[in-house]
C-alpha cells in the first residue's frame, strides 16, 4: 500500500481521487478508509480535509469568474443562448436543505438561534427536459398516489411535521408511481448548490442558466415551494420564466385543512374532492369551501398551536390565496412543463448524506467548498472534468494550509 505523508506533493492522479472520496463519502474519516480499500492508498483524513477544501475553494473562485463575465452582458445577450445547444424545456427547481455551521472566531453561543448552530443551504436544478404541448390536459384526474390517505399522511408528516390524521388501518402508502401522462422526461441535470446570501445564490443560478442555453428554451419553467425567498428570486432572475408552486407542497396544505376538525371517515371525501380541483387548476374552489369553512371554525387566537384546525385552516386559506398565480397545474402539464420540485428535492438527499448530520459541523468556508463540489459531482455538465484538465496551467507551485 502506498502511504503519502502530509507534506509530500501528491500527483495530479492521487489528488484527484482524495477529492472524490473527500467530497462524495460521509466523512473524511470514511474517506480514508475508503481510499486504503479501494485505491490501497494510506492518507490521513485531516489531509484528505486540507486538499478537497483547497480544491472546493479553488472551483468557488472558478464560478465567480464565470458570474463576473455573465454580469457584464446586457439585458439582450442574456436572453439569447451563447451555443446552438438549446433546451426544449428548460427548468429551474430551487429549495433549501439544512447544515451545521459552527465559526471558529465567534464566542461560545454567539451566532446561534433558537434551532442551534443548523443553518439553511441553497440548492438549484437545472433541467434539460422533453416533453410534447398538448392540445388538452394529458392527465386530468389526480393521480392515485395524491388520491392515498396513507400515503398523503406519511407524506405531510415528512415535509410539514404533522398530518392532522392517523394512518388508516385499512390502507397501504405503499402506492407506487405511476408514469403519468404527459410528463416531461429530464434529459440531463446541473446543480449549484451553496451557503451564500440569497443575492449571490440568484447570480450563480442564472450564470449557470445561461451558460446551459436556457434563455432561448421555448418552453421554461421556475418550481419552487412558497416560501417567499424563492419567488424573490424568480421575480429578480427569471421572471420570463412560467412560475410553478411545487404542488406536493400545495396538497400538504389542502391535505392539513380537509383533517382538520374533521372525524376521520369524512376526511377522504373532501381531501380528495379538494385535491383533484387543485390539481384541475380549481383553486379558487377550495379557497371558496375554505371561507366557509374557517367561518364554521373561527378565527384563531394568536396564542393557539400549529396543529389547531382553526390555525390550519387559516394557515391554508391565507397559503391558496397567495400562491393562486402559480396553481394553474391543467395549463402546465397542456404545456408539458413539470408541476413538482421532484429533481431539486431529491437532488437535495443526496447532497445530505455529505454534509448534513447532527455530528457534522462546518466553518463557513468549509460548508462552501463541499456544498460546491457535491454540486459539481452531480451535474452533468461534468465541471470537473475541465477543472482538472486545466488545472496545471494554472498552478502556482504555492501550497495553501487552512
Amino acid at each position: 500500500m502506498l502511504g503519502i505523508e502530509p507534506d509530500d506533493t501528491v500527483s495530479p492522479g492521487v489528488l484527484k481521487k482524495m477529492v472524490y472520496a473527500g467530497a462524495n463519502a460521509s466523512s473524511f474519516e470514511q474517506a480514508s478508509r475508503d481510499l486504503a480499500e479501494e485505491a490501497e492508498l494510506s492518507i490521513a483524513a485531516p489531509r484528505i480535509r486540507r486538499a478537497t477544501e483547497r480544491v472546493g475553494r479553488e472551483r468557488l473562485a472558478l464560478r465567480g469568474q464565470a458570474v463576473e463575465r455573465w454580469r457584464t452582458l446586457s439585458l439582450p445577450e442574456r436572453r439569447r443562448s451563447p451555443h446552438e445547444h438549446v433546451p426544449q424545456v428548460a427548468c429551474v427547481q430551487v429549495d433549501g436543505g439544512r447544515v451545521q455551521i459552527r465559526e471558529r472566531l465567534e464566542p461560545a453561543g454567539a451566532g446561534r438561534t433558537e434551532k442551534g448552530f443548523w443553518r439553511e443551504s441553497k440548492v438549484a436544478c437545472l433541467l434539460r427536459m422533453h416533453s410534447q404541448v398538448h392540445s388538452v390536459d394529458p392527465c386530468p384526474t389526480l393521480p392515485a398516489g395524491f388520491a392515498n390517505i396513507a400515503r398523503m399522511a406519511e407524506l405531510c408528516r415528512e415535509i410539514k411535521g404533522f398530518s392532522g390524521v392517523e394512518r388508516p388501518a385499512n390502507e397501504s402508502a405503499d402506492e407506487p408511481d405511476r408514469e403519468h401522462p404527459g410528463r416531461p422526461r429530464g434529459l440531463t441535470r446541473n446543480v449549484v448548490a451553496m451557503r451564500a446570501s440569497s443575492e449571490k445564490f440568484g447570480e450563480h443560478v442564472a450564470a449557470l442558466a445561461w451558460e446551459c442555453g436556457f434563455a432561448a428554451a421555448p418552453r421554461k419553467a421556475f418550481v419552487a415551494d412558497g416560501q417567499e425567498a424563492n419567488w424573490t428570486l424568480w421575480k429578480r432572475y427569471f421572471s420570463h420564466y412560467t412560475p410553478i408552486l411545487d404542488f406536493v407542497h400545495a396538497v400538504c396544505y389542502v391535505f392539513q385543512a380537509a383533517a382538520a376538525a374533521r372525524p376521520l371517515d369524512e376526511v377522504a371525501e373532501v381531501y380528495r374532492r379538494w385535491a383533484q380541483a387543485v390539481w384541475s387548476g380549481r383553486v379558487q374552489d377550495v379557497i371558496s369551501e375554505l371561507e366557509a369553512r374557517q367561518q364554521e371554525l373561527g378565527v384563531p387566537q394568536e396564542s393557539s398551536p400549529d396543529t389547531d384546525p382553526r390555525h390550519v385552516v387559516a394557515k391554508t386559506l391565507g397559503y391558496l390565496r397567495h400562491q393562486a398565480s402559480r396553481m394553474r397545474y391543467d395549463a402546465y402539464r397542456q404545456q408539458g412543463l413539470p408541476v413538482t420540485s421532484a429533481y431539486v428535492e431529491s437532488t437535495i438527499k443526496q447532497i445530505n448524506r455529505r454534509v448534513k448530520g447532527s455530528e457534522k459541523f462546518w466553518c463557513q468556508g468549509g460548508a462552501e467548498a463541499l456544498l460546491q463540489l457535491a454540486g459539481d459531482y452531480l451535474s452533468d455538465r461534468l465541471p470537473l472534468d475541465q477543472y482538472w484538465r486545466h488545472r496545471p496551467e494554472t498552478a502556482t507551485g504555492q501550497r495553501s494550509y487552512h
